[in-house]
Order: structure tokens, then sequence, then C-alpha cells
């Protein structure tokens, strides 16, 4: 899928992807940052490994900045689970094309947390702030998840 800023009236970006012809990634710069936060590749021992804040419930909506984002550190995006909202599933963002499975939560996956696999399944966890929260409180939460991350990586 790429970006069509053409979509809209007058050239402006209204943020949506279109599929192209093959799809796929790698997906087109975002077009809006997530509001995201990882801790450092050495802190990956914790329960999760950052934290996500989407700007609504409609997560699905948001996926293709936030893969394009984490694409520098897990490499291409094959499979994401989570316990999706039924707004997200009604309104998927994800395409066929785009090589990536959506599916529902793995045994024991805590329920607000997001797993995003890679290449040889490698796995990044997020913990998914609810899109309602206020910034003071969302960030706290971001800065708690990665600083949890950190401790438990220290011997």
């Amino acid at each position: 899928m790429t970006h069509d800023p053409q979509s809209t009236g007058g050239g402006r970006d209204s943020g949506r992807f279109q599929a192209t012809t093959g799809g796929g990634q790698p997906f087109a710069v975002p077009t809006r940052t997530p509001r995201l936060r990882l801790g450092t590749p050495a802190e990956r021992s914790g329960c999760v490994d950052g934290a996500w804040w989407p700007r609504t419930d409609n997560l699905t909506t948001e996926l293709h900045d936030l893969i394009s984002v984490l694409t520098t550190r897990l490499g291409a995006t094959t499979r994401i689970a989570f316990d999706w909202n039924s707004l997200s599933l009604s309104q998927r963002g994800i395409d066929p094309p785009d090589g990536i499975e959506v599916t529902g939560p793995l045994p024991d996956q805590p329920s607000m947390v997001m797993y995003v696999f890679g290449p040889h399944n490698r796995c990044i966890r997020l913990l998914v702030i609810d899109p309602a929260a206020t910034a003071a409180r969302a960030e706290a939460q971001m800065r708690d998840a990665v600083s949890a991350a950190a401790d438990h990586s220290k011997p």
C-alpha cells in the first residue's frame, strides 16, 4: 500500500493509504508519526519492549504508520497478534497484498499488549495505551513501560 496525496481535493494529505498494483512492504513514509516509545534492544527481556499510544480506537487505521517506524528495528512485519476491538476488526487497514497476517491474541498474551513479528519470528511487544488517555497519563504509562523493560534487563 502507498499513500496517495492526490486522493483529496487540492492535493491535501488525507493520511489514507491505497493499495498499489504490487501492494506490500515497505510502506511509504508515515503520514502521521506514531506516538511510540521503545526501549533499547538491550532492554528486551522485560514484559514489553515499548508502548504505543494510538490516536483512535480503530487501531488498524494506524498500522501502516506503526509498521513503517518499526521496520528499522524489526525488518519487514510478517504478523501482528492482538486482542482487536470490534471497530478495528470491521475496518481493517491491512490488506492481503501487504503480506502481513493479522491475528487474534496468542495463548497467554496480555490483552493490552500487541505482538509485532518480523523475519525469523523476531517480536516487538508493545503496550497499547488507551487512545482516550490524557497526554500526561499516556506519557507516564509509556515511560513506565520502557522503564519496566529496562529494570528487567538488569542482572
